[in-house]
């Protein structure tokens, strides 16, 4: 039978590659519209990633089955892609209204996890197992030999990959940011259907060719073909195999995020990177390995490899942070796409290797067990089931299981053991295996043991928690990441030689903490961020009338907790996170919460805070919010209008929401669009400036007024008037001196700025969307006199209170300088602050250690 013309092929290629692209965008939108119904915890997201890979599964199973008989596999692998155009296009409908959707049948957040698994693989069953079809269906249309057949699969499979590569770039840096989820579906639904039609054509323009037959006999199968029980045990090695190769992912991805940074745009280098590497994978098994020798030895030889490359990897992410100031180095002067690219060349270093080792893995199976060529649809379909049922195993078990018992290093290990054990145990399937080659592999194996026992002990914990100016207080690999407490004092800080540490600050004692997960800084004690932290509990539990049940989302080190807990007066304080192992640290930070979390007051709930919100009955006088930056991925869920309106159907009548942003971490249009979501959903919405350009939203449905009375009362009570104090505010005058501006003239601030929105999650998406840094003095131009505020002004002093919003001027002004690395005007600006209201912890501090001791060394 005569193979497929080159130009058809080519032609058909360069389609597969465009419905890859496609495949991948959608399941980047599928995964962002349920995380924001299932919740976005580390289980809730594998639960809806599994989901996607079950209906290829199936998909692939049982299309490949049915493929084997076709005749006109062509014409049905476009109407596979159209209908893919129309049923991903409906899911990415239905999925951008099923809040809505759920609520109206009462399944609010999609019910117990268990349901909202069920509800996950349901809701994209449908267009996934027309995806998963696709391979084996055009698998038939290719297979007209079976001599060759794992060259000419391995380039089909190189390609659509490729395809997914191009779509997983495409959808991370550019196209979301630019045109919202929506636009992005039907961009990606447009192109499905474009292929779907060419496909069509090009059937009917070719003539008709009668394909292979069932053959029932493996006679035709050459020497090197598996058959009977020695097959089924090489596909089961080839589960395996997807096992590892999905747990390696798994486990590259969680160390590299601990030094790149936590963005979105992070984890898409990462993914391309790997699926780039099965793409070199796949054309180096098609144009230099197919044919050129035994199948059997190779897949040997791949996993031996394999292994040794999986423990090369180990010990170059164990040097992540002197690769990444290498890479630094190299790299400076390349303006703002610096990072990115050396983020890409991390991602290289540490994944391309073993990764295209993995690539090899699938044709070179392929070649191994089709049995007749009239098979080879159904058994692509079979390999593609297994293998990817293995990877959906193997990011659970490591995931969830194995990092949490034994920790990512000993998961490394047991992963490459397990790549030299399928090596061992393939070449014990095969009789005609050399005794050197036996000899070999048997050497290789007691090599890779003794590499692996020669692994410094806890080289992966060391590389992502010791830091030069810091002490390591705990550390917790968990299912979520790996956390860690870091305690930095006069000793650590002045040795490291990166702070300038002027005269007499090696005898000042000072001590503060650090919460870090992964590459972000959670929290830490340090006064500054300690006090907008204190902050975000008093101001809306001062302008609360009467605050009795309290919601607070992210806890960190507790700070907040701790100053919410110091009223009397509260009646109940949930706190919500999503990582247990932060409850963990809490701990060592208790002379900051005060040990909340024992308090009898005090309930802790893991979960997404959004996820909470849809799910959780019961209304809160006060919501308070401090997530993490909003640039991060998955974070700016909690930014938006449609957050903010379901935080408002959870606050009681007249209740207070506070929420954290920090000015100066995204571009100026991202911060006003932040802004102007919360302006759309609350009809009243404050912002103060308490430290830096650590800003506080308030909110709420009725005038956010002072009674200054009340303010009184609430200094007069010992444990509240300590928790201010601690932070630099001895009276109430220095907290309402950090009011800046009001309703209407935010509203004046962010008009004409588009609001984020769960479509168009622009603050995510920073590099396109970007037009300059933050501007402070525009913000600040709109600054509105603190006595605006003021409802019951009896005894208030007007001239102190005008010294205090003065004070808290001149700091903001020594922000600037400080970013301006312009050290004598911030000195100057902080003395002219304390001449006008005297000394306080907070201004103490900026004075005698920040811009003495703690601010950066110069180079």
């Amino acid at each position: 039978m005569s193979r497929v013309p080159t130009r058809v092929f080519a032609v058909v290629g360069l389609l597969f590659v465009a419905s890859g692209m496609s495949g991948l965008v959608f399941e980047v939108i599928w995964v962002r519209y349920l995380t924001l119904v299932v919740g976005h915890t580390t289980f809730a997201v594998s639960l809806v990633v599994s989901s996607f890979l079950a209906g290829l599964v199936l998909g692939s199973l049982w299309l490949g089955r049915l493929a084997d008989r076709l005749q006109r596999p062509l014409l049905i692998y476009g109407l596979l892609e159209g209908a893919t155009a129309v049923l991903a296009l409906g899911v990415s409908w239905v999925l951008a209204r099923l809040p809505e959707l759920l609520s109206a049948v009462g399944l609010e957040g999609g019910g117990p996890l268990p349901v909202r698994g069920v509800l996950s693989f349901l809701a994209v069953l449908p267009p996934t197992f027309a995806m998963g079809g696709t391979l084996p269906v055009l698998t038939r249309f290719i297979a007209r030999e079976l001599e060759g057949l794992g060259r000419s699969f391995g380039v089909l499979y190189a390609l659509n990959t490729l395809g997914a590569a191009i779509g997983c770039g495409l959808a991370g840096f550019y196209l979301i940011g630019a045109v919202g989820l929506w636009r992005t579906a039907v961009l990606a639904a447009a192109l499905n259907g474009l292929i779907g039609l060419v496909v069509t054509a090009l059937h009917f323009r070719l003539p008709s060719q009668a394909l292979p037959a069932p053959a029932p006999a493996p006679t035709a199968a050459p020497s090197s073909t598996f058959t009977g029980p020695r097959r089924r045990l090489l596909v089961v090695a080839f589960a395996l195999c997807g096992f590892g190769s999905i747990s390696y992912e798994v486990l590259w991805f969680r160390v590299l995020s601990t030094v790149l940074d936590s963005s979105t745009y992070a984890f898409t280098i990462l993914l391309v990177t790997f699926l780039l590497g099965l793409v070199i994978g796949g054309l180096i098994y098609s144009l230099r390995l197919a044919g050129r020798g035994r199948e059997l030895e190779l897949f040997v030889s791949v996993e031996a490899l394999l292994a040794f490359m999986g423990l090369l990897s180990l010990a170059l992410l164990g040097l992540s942070r002197p690769v990444g100031k290498l890479l630094s180095a190299l790299l400076e002067g390349w303006g703002p796409q610096a990072p990115y690219v050396g983020m890409l060349l991390h991602a290289a270093l540490v994944i391309l290797p073993p990764a295209s080792l993995i690539g090899i893995i699938f044709p070179l199976v392929v070649q191994l067990t089709t049995r007749h060529v009239a098979s080879a649809a159904s058994n692509v379909g079979l390999l593609y089931s297994v293998n990817t049922l293995g990877g959906i195993a193997g990011s659970l078990l490591v995931g969830f299981v194995l990092v949490p018992t034994v920790g990512t290093q000993w998961s490394f290990v047991l992963v490459c053991a397990l790549n030299m054990a399928l090596a061992l145990g393939v070449q014990a399937l095969d009789p005609d295996a050399q005794p050197r080659a036996r000899r070999s592999v048997r050497a290789g194996a007691a090599l890779l043991a003794v590499g692996l026992l020669l692994v410094p002990r806890a080289l992966l914990v060391r590389a992502f928690a010791e830091h030069v100016d810091s002490r390591v207080r705990f550390v917790k690999e968990g299912t979520d990441g790996t956390l860690a407490v870091l305690e930095y004092d006069h000793r650590t800080v002045c040795d490291s030689g990166r702070y300038a540490c002027g005269p007499g600050c090696r005898e000042r004692p000072f001590r503060h903490q650090q919460l870090l997960f992964g590459s972000v800084s959670y929290a830490n004690t340090v006064l500054p961020r300690k006090r907008y932290m204190a902050t975000l509990a008093h101001l809306p539990m001062l302008l609360h009338e009467a605050p009795r049940e309290v919601l607070q989302v992210c806890f960190g080190t507790g700070s907040t907790a701790g100053s919410f807990a110091s009223y009397p007066e509260l009646r109940s304080l949930t706190i919500v996170d999503t990582n247990p192992d932060v409850l963990l640290a809490a701990p060592h930070f208790a002379e900051h919460n005060h040990r909340v979390a024992e308090d009898p007051r005090t309930r802790v709930v893991f979960n997404d805070g959004r996820h909470f919100l849809l799910s959780a009955s019961g209304q809160y006088d006060v919501i308070s919010f401090e997530p993490p930056p909003p640039r991060s991925a998955g974070v700016v869920s909690l930014y938006t209008t449609e957050f903010y309106r379901l935080v408002k159907q959870r606050l009681a009548p007249g209740g207070v929401l506070s929420q954290w942003i920090p000015l100066e971490q995204q571009p100026d249009n991202l911060t006003r669009g932040m802004i102007a979501s919360l302006l759309e959903a609350f009809s009243e919405v404050t912002l103060w400036i308490p430290s830096d350009y650590e800003a506080i939203l308030v909110a709420s449905d009725r005038p956010l007024t002072v009674d200054w009375a009340r303010w009184q009362q609430e200094w007069a009570k010992p444990p509240v008037a300590r928790s201010l104090r601690d932070v630099g505010f001895t009276s109430p005058y220095g907290l309402l001196g950090t009011y800046v501006a009001g309703t209407e003239a935010l509203r004046r601030y962010v008009q004409g700025y588009p609001a984020m929105t769960d479509d168009h999650p622009r603050v995510e998406y920073f590099l396109f969307n970007a037009d300059r840094p933050f501007h402070p003095e525009e913000l600040l131009a709109l600054a509105e006199p603190p006595g605006a505020r003021l409802a019951r002004a009896e005894g208030l002093e007007a001239q102190r209170l005008e010294r205090e919003r003065e004070a808290n001027q001149r700091v903001l002004e020594s922000t600037r300088f400080k970013l301006d690395r312009d050290w004598a005007a911030a000195r100057a600006a902080v003395e002219q602050a304390r001449a006008a209201v005297g000394d306080n912890a907070f201004l103490t501090f900026l004075r005698e250690l920040e811009l003495d001791c703690l601010r950066p060394a110069e180079r």
